[in-house]
């Protein structure tokens, strides 16, 4: 009998985050229907957390632009088709949409003014308006899909969930029950990114109240930490090395796609807990990631898997490149030979 492992295959659905967003069709659509192939021949499910902030900046767009109106409707009917082929789909939100500067000649968006980036960083009557304003959403696009579609879930943008007293209001309302934003072990305070999860429990899935890396037996959330390893030298050399030969030869690559952020390291001090915490701009840990895995890496994310009962990936389309897909493919193959593998996060609670 094949033993159980609890494999998570979540998804960040967005565009490019920063001087240059990319396109919808780019970034989102195509590289996302290349991994619905994929989960499809496997038979899993995954969570697709789809960057509700954008979505309303191009519903105000819509009737001013021809282009940001096809864009809605495109994405609409996507994440439709996903809740439809038995996935999940749930907000996501970057404040920091909330100054984009819409580009209508290339139709894209300038989301360089970072100054709104966290959620900690905007008015309580933002909070409200993009909050509220994406669980509302989101029941609009998928009821029509599911009528008894449940928005339970949420993903922060750039992992700053932090201070969670600055959302737990809005999951209260909104009846959000379970959270995906801890990457444990780690930290990053930056000029963009702002967190630290270096003290949260070294569990797969746990229970709190107030703060996310307080476990609360009896807490009304859930969280389920994303993993990480740590390639060898050797493997994260060859990692490199195989992405410049499918680069340069096969021209398989995700560049020019648009333009991300960069992230300028602040002062992180007051952060301890000796080899087990990783800053993530510098540690050679990792977290667990399509993006991430080529070739070289398959084997060693199988022994994760067979050290671990419990795998959590996070993942973005718009990053993903034919290589990385075959991977996933042959880790996932590998991974359904060798154990029973559950792949729905409301099985794992």
């Amino acid at each position: 009998m094949k033993s159980k492992k609890l494999l998570l295959n979540t998804f960040d659905y967005e565009l490019f985050l920063g001087q240059r967003s990319g396109s919808v069709d780019d970034c989102l659509l195509t590289p996302t229907n290349l991994v619905l192939d994929v989960l499809l021949k496997h038979n899993m499910k995954a969570i697709f957390f789809a960057d509700t902030t954008h979505l309303l900046k191009l519903k105000e767009y819509a009737a001013r632009y021809d282009k940001c109106h096809r864009d809605f409707e495109l994405v609409k009917t996507h994440l439709q088709t996903l809740v439809r082929e038995g996935h999940y789909v749930f907000p996501h939100i970057h404040p920091h949409w909330l100054d984009a500067v819409y580009l209508p000649e290339i139709n894209e968006w300038d989301l360089s003014n970072v100054t709104k980036y966290r959620f900690n960083s905007i008015t309580n009557e933002d909070r409200e308006k993009l909050f509220n304003g994406s669980v509302n959403l989101l029941y609009e696009i998928l009821s029509y899909v599911n009528p008894d579609y449940k928005i339970d879930s949420y993903r922060s943008g750039g992992w700053c969930i932090q201070p969670f007293e600055d959302f737990k209001p809005f999951y209260q309302k909104n009846n959000i029950k379970y959270d995906f934003s801890v990457l444990g072990g780690f930290y990053l305070f930056s000029s963009v990114q702002f967190f630290d999860f270096s003290k949260a429990p070294e569990k797969s899935i746990y229970n709190f109240s107030n703060d996310v890396t307080i476990e609360d037996p009896n807490g009304e959330f859930t969280e389920f930490n994303l993993s990480s390893i740590k390639p060898s030298a050797f493997q994260r050399a060859m990692h490199r090395v195989w992405l410049k030969t499918l680069h340069r030869v096969f021209n398989d690559h995700s560049y020019n796609r648009g333009k991300g952020q960069i992230a300028q390291q602040l002062k992180n001090e007051g952060v301890k807990g000796g080899s087990k915490v990783q800053n993530i701009l510098t540690s050679n840990h990792e977290r667990v990631s399509v993006e991430l895995l080529t070739k070289p890496k398959v084997n060693h994310y199988l022994s994760y898997l067979e050290k671990n009962d419990y795998m959590h990936f996070i993942s973005h389309p718009k990053m993903l490149i034919k290589h990385h897909l075959k991977s996933f493919d042959k880790f996932l193959t590998a991974a359904r030979e060798l154990y029973d593998i559950e792949t729905d996060f409301r099985k794992m609670v």
